[in-house]
């Protein structure tokens, strides 16, 4: 605590006294390299200023948003059929990052902790200086059959833990979003790495530093077996255009393209998708408003399609032929009334037609500007996770909510909610969660 005071002194000192001096150093050199990496300085500066919560352990402020919906828990659970399905929530719940598996009910099968620096291989190399529990974020979370989890922690890294919390890996590789399963059982995620010195390769505006998003495939032990830089797959597609097509390209943070799922198209559905093949990929660019579907290596785009979504999350395979996604539609407002906030897309990738089949509309409203998730349930209905409100509802095919999970905080504020999905009761081979004597 005494090193977090003396670093958060020192970076008040910055912005006190460099605030003119950056001003001046700019207009005197025009010198962008120079002005990048000072800005670089005065970003991590800042953030330190925002992380004084975190660094206190008095709030977790990246995870807090004020309440729009009422209750506590879950609020609705008439959803039939599938009362003896289980839910896995992953979020902020009182006071740390967990996973839950839990009941329709509420009640809490198991939970995992999710303290970054306990967990990921290294902490040091994870992008949101200062580095705390509270503000490494879980983003995307897996389960087997057997009760093991996986789960990315933002641009930090991937682990797997077993059903009472102990890591069987912890990936060196920059991960982030959520991982997904591959037919082989491997796994592929969305990752990264910095480049300083782009090669000549690299087309323009890329100069660095900048931020390389990736694909990267593991293996079940967790060890890499495959990457593949987005830059070089687009430019070796005579994609330039989308290269240069988005409005950041220097910077370390947010990511040029910000790659934020990657998906396996299963063999069970592959024959719904003739225009594709078993083991090729669904890639979301939120960046670019783009998915994209490739080959399994990601070298060759076959199928790519921008909006009409804004900022979209979590594109899906589904049984039928069509593509499911979570469209953010940002529109830089707190609550989405300039553009009617979030829906769910369905969309046939042969004809690019594609229908809302949730949200937009009275009674439909919800607004979560980042993250999200949506999962189509074999009876049709749509289990949606509101992530930056801290809902989760399960919805019929005519807009009926039958199940609702409201992530309370405290009487004013919610706490974000990372994904929910729903799993058959039968998938789990567990018999005994507790672990108190192991």
């Amino acid at each position: 605590m005494e090193r977090s005071r003396a670093v958060f002194l020192a970076a008040a000192g910055l912005l006190t006294v460099g605030v003119p001096f950056l001003g001046g150093l700019y207009a005197a050199h025009n010198d962008m390299a120079v002005y990048r990496k000072v800005f670089e300085v005065w970003d991590n500066a800042t953030t330190l200023i925002d992380e004084i919560p975190n660094l206190r352990g008095t709030e977790p402020i990246h995870f807090l948003k004020p309440a729009v919906y009422p209750g506590d828990g879950v609020t609705v659970n008439a959803s039939g059929a599938g009362q003896e399905d289980l839910i896995l929530l992953s979020g902020f719940f009182k006071d740390d990052n967990y996973v839950r598996l839990i009941r329709r009910d509420g009640s809490v099968v198991n939970e995992w902790r999710l303290r970054a620096l306990d967990l990921v291989a290294k902490p040091e190399q994870c992008r949101s200086p200062p580095m705390t529990n509270w503000n490494a974020i879980p983003h995307g979370t897996i389960a087997t059959p057997e009760g093991d989890i996986v789960t990315s922690f933002e641009s930090c890294g991937m682990v797997r833990l077993d059903r009472c919390g102990k890591v069987k890996f912890a990936t060196t590789e920059i991960t982030h979003h959520s991982p997904n399963w591959l037919a082989d059982g491997g796994i592929v995620i969305a990752g990264g790495e910095y480049v300083d010195t782009p090669t000549q390769d690299i087309p323009w505006p890329f100069e660095g530093p900048y931020w390389e998003d990736t694909v990267y495939k593991f293996g079940a032990d967790g060890k890499l077996v495959y990457r593949k830089a987005m830059t070089e797959m687009f430019k070796d597609n005579a994609l330039e255009a989308i290269l240069n097509s988005g409005s950041a390209f220097k910077t370390r943070v947010d990511g040029e393209f910000h790659l934020n799922d990657v998906e396996e198209l299963s063999p069970e559905l592959a024959a719904d998708f003739p225009m594709f093949a078993p083991g090729d990929l669904i890639l979301s660019f939120r960046n670019l408003n783009l998915i994209a579907v490739t080959d399994p290596g990601a070298t060759t785009v076959k199928w790519h399609m921008t909006g009409p979504w804004v900022r979209q999350h979590d594109p899906d395979f589904q049984k039928g032929g069509t593509i499911t996604l979570f469209d953010n539609h940002t529109d830089g407002s707190l609550d989405g009334s300039r553009e009617g906030g979030n829906r769910i897309w369905e969309i046939d990738p042969a004809t690019k037609a594609a229908r809302v089949l949730y949200g937009a509309k009275d009674g439909q409203r919800m607004y979560s500007s980042e993250r999200s998730t949506q999962q189509k349930l074999p009876s049709g209905n749509l289990m949606i996770t509101e992530g930056m409100q801290g809902r989760a509802l399960e919805v019929t095919p005519e807009g009926q909510t039958v199940w609702e999970f409201v992530n309370r905080y405290d009487a004013d504020r919610v706490t974000w909610l990372q994904n929910a999905e729903v799993y058959d009761p039968g998938f789990f081979t567990v018999t005994e969660w507790t672990c108190a004597a192991e």
